[in-house]
């Protein structure tokens, strides 16, 4: 989908998971290489190809 079509440029998504009084989060790897190394986060990951947004979300929600 182009930016014409509804979206502008991404590389990546994350999603809050809200259920009543509570909030989905995850802890990250605790590795040097990656961005903020053992903190916590919410679901979510980096595009592949000509994933849509919600594409992205749902495939890293599922993995």
């Amino acid at each position: 989908m182009t930016m014409s079509e509804g979206f502008a440029p991404f590389d990546g998504a994350k999603v809050a998971i809200l259920r009543v009084g509570d909030v989905l989060t995850l802890l990250r790897d605790d590795r040097p290489d990656i961005p903020y190394p053992a903190q916590w986060d919410f679901p979510g990951g980096g595009r592949e190809g000509d994933e849509t947004p919600f594409e992205t979300l749902s495939r890293e929600v599922f993995e």
